[in-house]
């Protein structure tokens, strides 16, 4: 197997390997100590990728931590969100679940799909940030 493609593979893992977990939504300590699972987790399926294309897996323990502390922020931060307006939080957080089992396996049996769904979480979380800036640039005063 090619390198890139093994690397596409891990990067699919690790990111929904985060998004799985990220989904419960937790912002306390437990949710911290997800997150450390996520990282831990993503990184070793990132090297184990390599491994199996016969390249050492070093190098894919922090690409994988960094995709799996990704998909993790960007799913507590929808699914948070999600259960603090409506009594569908477990319904969102269900179909986060489900599309980070979608994008694992279709990141295994298409690896270029990792890097796409990679993107689409970051311009989601970007995206999510600038609407949250926006929404009290008129509550604030000046002095």
């Amino acid at each position: 197997m090619d390198l890139l493609f093994a690397g596409f593979q891990g990067l699919g893992l690790a990111f929904a390997t985060g998004a799985l977990l990220g989904a419960a939504g937790r912002r306390d300590s437990f949710g911290s100590a997800l997150l450390v699972v996520a990282v831990l987790i993503g990184a070793f399926l990132y090297g184990l990728a390599l491994a199996q294309a016969d390249h050492p897996q070093w190098p894919g323990w922090p690409i994988g931590g960094l995709a799996a502390a990704l998909g993790y922020v960007v799913a507590r931060d929808v699914s948070a969100g999600a259960r603090t307006r409506a009594a569908a939080g477990a319904t969102v957080a269900a179909i986060i679940a489900l599309a980070a089992l979608l994008t694992a396996g279709l990141s295994w049996l298409v690896p270029p799909f990792a890097p796409f769904a990679l993107l689409a979480a970051a311009w989601l979380l970007i995206s999510r940030r600038r609407r949250a800036a926006r929404k009290h640039a008129g509550l604030r005063t000046l002095r």
